[in-house]
């Protein structure tokens, strides 16, 4: 099994974002010092609306110059150690701002569909050459925002133009909707590789695209509880590392104490208990030869770090970790 470890590297977008020492800097330095010991790489889906915005407001507040030297020395050490860097398009970033004091993130346009076409297009472009600079190699993989990949049919060109031909968004039977988001992705194959053109939902064999989906798996509404009640037993051990909080999402709180949910395999707090688990079963499945784990340095703790830790321990000589250059980059 190949197995990616996924990162969106991202501050906040709540009230309170969370600064990037804590956020961003910190818990990812912690998981290099993961990576170092097992000798594996780990793929980052870099916020490229947020680098920009640092990079604008950075000569007038001399805190984001700060921010933006620790950021930009942080990403090209990954990619010089071999690490991946791929796209991760937030477009809420081209509507928020810097006051002086913090920023003021504005989500009424959260998806790259509340944009017309041509600020779609503008924004891939714009978003892919900022990581570039980062980067020094090719860029070749998209997360959505949120999950909002879809109408993908406005975004299908631009990423053609750009190049970006992997996608890893998808998570078999997630579906979320509300006021800013939307993602339904109960259509999608059920595979760990696909190739599509115009829908990622509709594989096509000779399709443009190719589909890693995020792994995914169906959990108890008692894990949640479970979760719940550690976070207030043991903060110190449960509680993520990143001091800033997530964007409202109404009702999602009580969907999940309440029913059994769909989730993507991840390694945030304290849902990394459930790797082994998830791993195993995909196997039994056989269904493909992809295993896609997804996490955010903001919200890993210190749980999280002794589970990704011991699961890279116990799998690295029977599976393969890699990332989306090792594999799919051409020669």
């Amino acid at each position: 099994m190949n197995i990616f470890i996924t990162l969106d590297y991202e501050i906040y977008f709540g009230e309170n974002t969370g600064t990037v020492e804590k956020c961003i800097i910190y818990p990812t330095n912690e998981l290099i010092k993961i990576a170092n010991k097992h000798r594996v790489k780990f793929s980052f889906f870099i916020d490229c609306g947020f680098l920009i915005k640092l990079d604008e407001y950075r000569k007038k507040y001399p805190v984001l110059e700060t921010d933006y030297r620790s950021v930009r020395t942080q990403l090209e050490r990954l990619s010089n150690e071999g690490h991946d860097l791929q796209l991760h398009i937030h477009p809420h970033w081209e509507d928020s701002f810097y006051d002086g004091e913090k920023w003021r993130i504005n989500v009424k346009r959260y998806k790259l569909s509340d944009f017309d076409q041509n600020e779609i297009n503008d924004i891939i472009k714009r978003y892919k050459n900022k990581l570039m600079e980062f980067a020094g190699k090719p860029i070749i993989a998209n997360r959505a925002g949120g999950w909002c990949l879809q109408p993908f049919d406005k975004l299908k060109n631009s990423l053609i133009e750009n190049e970006v031909l992997i996608d890893s968004t998808v998570f078999k039977n997630g579906r979320y909707v509300s006021e800013n988001y939307f993602y339904d992705f109960r259509n999608a194959p059920d595979k760990t590789l696909w190739h599509f053109e115009n829908d990622p939902m509709e594989e096509n064999e000779k399709g443009s695209f190719t589909e890693i989906p995020i792994s995914s798996h169906k959990v108890s509404l008692l894990f949640f509880w479970k979760l719940f009640l550690l976070g207030r037993w043991n903060p110190y051990l449960h509680k993520p590392l990143g001091d800033g909080f997530p964007i409202s999402a109404p009702g999602q709180r009580f969907r999940l104490l309440t029913s059994f949910t769909n989730q993507t395999v991840s390694i945030d707090g304290y849902n990394a208990n459930l790797l082994q688990k998830a791993l195993t079963g995909l196997v039994k499945k056989k269904i493909g030869n992809e295993f896609v784990v997804i996490g955010h340095p903001k919200a890993l703790s210190r749980f999280s770090l002794v589970s990704v830790d011991e699961f890279i321990g116990n799998n690295k000589l029977q599976h393969n970790f890699t990332t989306y250059n090792q594999e799919y980059l051409p020669a």
